[in-house]
């Protein structure tokens, strides 16, 4: 049977054998995409935009190895996704307490610095809440000031009950339009900024008819870790 080449910690126990491959470069977050509903290559992708494709591909190869995800084509061959196994699924609540902990104790400061607006909009895409009062289709403009990569504008196309993202205009209607600075968009989305606050102080302009303003809050979403409290400042982790 094939296996993995990893280095190992020479231990038997349980902790030092899992971190072995799991604690490899980009492997836990390849797994969360899996656990946010993500089984084709091109969606893993986009959730981890600084992953290069050859290295992801490496990984994936690994995690079918390994037994943590299978590997399924359809019967003509030209459609490969992944799915996780049981194994896998049984890494859900390691995760998400990881970042759990993680929303808790760590400083935001890091994260903001070098902030990835692909990766926020697509996370923040796959957690929208398409509402009944919402047409169809919806279209949402994205307009992000402060941006350090370049990456300034994208799209919402709200359809039935599944949500799409677009980087680039295709000449769409605009139903709200929202302009906002990138980290600031990124504090309300991660609950650490009140969503109220930053559109009543004009820090988060939304422009559109207003039944559908008036519930931005709700089909917007939040991270779903936005509701654990950040530890005071002195207590964080000096991450």
């Amino acid at each position: 049977m094939e296996k993995v080449k990893y280095t190992s910690y020479g231990q038997y126990c349980p902790l030092a054998m899992a971190t072995e491959f799991l604690c490899n470069r980009w492997t836990l977050l390849v797994l969360r995409e899996f656990l946010f509903g993500s089984t084709s290559f091109n969606d893993i992708s986009r959730g981890v935009p600084r992953m290069s494709r050859s290295l992801l591909s490496k990984r994936l190869k690994e995690l079918v190895v390994l037994g943590i995800i299978e590997k399924k084509s359809n019967f003509k061959g030209s459609q490969v996704n992944y799915t996780l196994t049981e194994a896998g699924q049984a890494l859900e609540p390691v995760i998400i307490t990881m970042a759990g902990w993680g929303q808790e104790w760590l400083q935001t400061s890091p994260s903001l610095d070098s902030l990835d607006t692909r990766f926020l909009m697509w996370d923040i895409m796959r957690n929208t809440k398409p509402l009944a009062i919402l047409p169809n289709p919806f279209i949402v403009q994205f307009n992000l000031t402060g941006t350090q990569d370049g990456h300034n504008n994208y799209w919402f196309v709200f359809e039935v009950d599944k949500v799409d993202l677009c980087n680039k205009d295709n000449n769409y209607t605009i139903d709200v339009e929202i302009t906002v600075d990138a980290q600031k968009l990124t504090k309300v989305w991660m609950g650490w900024d009140d969503f109220d606050k930053a559109v009543k102080q004009k820090e988060m302009v939304i422009i559109g008819d207003y039944k559908y303003t008036s519930v931005a809050k709700q089909w917007l979403g939040q991270s779903i870790v936005a509701g654990i409290e950040k530890r005071p400042k002195e207590k964080r982790v000096n991450y």
